[in-house]
């Protein structure tokens, strides 16, 4: 039976890859026919020849109620974190479920192959033993990341890809998400296993609403979520981890050694606090240099930024409202006291800082607006701008 496994194994992942190698490929006016019609029916003929292969499963699934409390652990974890950043960063209507009959054509183009791929990855991992165990978990959680990388559509296509976006938005995610839902294949059972993967690879398309925030920071948070339902998973189910976790102490001569679920967190706070610093969300903080907006801003104080999307600012921004906005290679906060008509017959703002006494001399366009603030905390900016002065010369 493992020889049949592990044959059968490689035989879905080469079908599989070429699947994936055929929608890289094929022209943009054919994807919709492959994903509606010949994805699903790859999927039924591999699971159906699974069947007729490998037999019907007859393994008994030990701790599986374990596995499924692991599972809901998942589901409840990433509910808990939409609804936490889209109160924080507001939520926006998802336009994947724009309707029922969207919503039905997703099921039947992503979720019933998800479905089935992972029936596939639990019968092949379950039914192997020995040294073809490891073999099927490897090469079954590359290839199902790499058929999660959609983006490769993008990357083959655009003369000048965005390669970082790539790696942390969508390969990371993947491989990560992979080797997971193999692990909990491993241990659990089918419906762990289908309801881990179709949180964290297509959670995104089946939410009614998601945060608004750049795609790269919705998929680190999400491979970090991943990776801490992973740490839990292993600690719920996995009767040996206390053996070892005692060998691994007596090993490391009374070290004392670091709790993966606080390490989790602790990686996850940091890259969130990394991409807000970054500028990656739609919020983010800058430090007023200058005492133009004393009495509103004062110097010295940090404040948060709402971004403004390029194109939007005429549509968000009143007269009376503060910007912040590039004005001759400078960062600027001041507020909007007026607006004019340019020779184009585009809108401009005109702008002049609170303790100005004159405006500013040339008139805002659209394309130099940045962002409007949400609050500011006075002096806490200070070490950045003492900070600045010393690299300047004391400017």
């Amino acid at each position: 039976m493992k020889n049949k496994n592990s044959l059968y194994a490689l035989f879905v992942c080469v079908s599989l890859m070429i699947m994936q190698f055929v929608f890289l490929l094929i022209p943009g006016r054919n994807v919709v026919i492959f994903g509606q019609f010949i994805r699903p029916t790859i999927y039924i003929v591999l699971v159906t020849c699974c069947i007729l292969y490998l037999g019907r499963s007859r393994h008994h699934i030990r701790k599986a109620y374990q596995a499924n409390v692991a599972a809901i652990l998942a589901f409840i974890l990433y509910a808990f974190m939409i609804i936490m950043l889209s109160w924080i960063f507001t939520g926006g209507r998802n336009a994947m479920i724009p309707s029922a009959s969207a919503v039905i054509r997703n099921i039947w183009s992503l979720a019933i192959p998800l479905i089935l791929g992972e029936y596939l990855r639990f019968r092949l991992i379950k039914g192997a033993r020995g040294k073809h165990k490891i073999f099927i978990i490897v090469i079954i959680s590359l290839t199902y990341a790499f058929l999660n990388l959609e983006e490769l559509r993008i990357l083959l296509f655009n003369p000048s890809p965005d390669i970082l976006n790539f790696l942390f938005g969508s390969l990371l995610p993947s491989l990560t998400i992979s080797v997971v839902v193999s692990f909990v294949a491993l241990q659990g059972s089918f419906f762990s296993v289908a309801l881990v993967s179709f949180i964290y690879n297509l959670g995104g398309s089946f939410s009614p609403f998601l945060p608004n925030i750049e795609r790269l920071v919705w998929s680190l948070v999400v491979c970090m979520l991943a990776f801490v339902v992973g740490v839990i998973y292993y600690y719920i189910v996995d009767s040996g981890s206390s053996d070892r976790r005692k060998k691994t102490v007596r090993r490391a001569a009374g070290q004392k050694s670091k709790n993966p679920v606080v390490t989790g967190i602790w990686m996850f706070s940091t890259g969130l606090l990394v991409a807000f610093v970054l500028g990656f969300f739609p919020i983010y903080p800058i430090v007023v240099l200058t005492g133009s907006m004393t009495g509103t801003i004062d110097k010295y104080s940090m404040v948060v930024m709402r971004r403004i999307p390029e194109g939007e600012a005429f549509a968000r921004v009143q007269i009376g409202d503060i910007l912040h906005f590039n004005y001759r290679s400078l960062e600027v906060i001041h507020r909007v006291i007026d607006f004019s008509i340019n020779e184009e017959g585009v809108r401009e703002y005109i702008t002049q800082g609170d303790a100005n006494e004159s405006r500013d001399p040339l008139p805002l366009a659209q394309e130099d607006v940045l962002g409007t603030p949400i609050f500011n905390i006075p002096f806490i900016g200070y070490p950045n701008v003492k900070w600045r002065e010393f690299m300047s010369g004391g400017l």
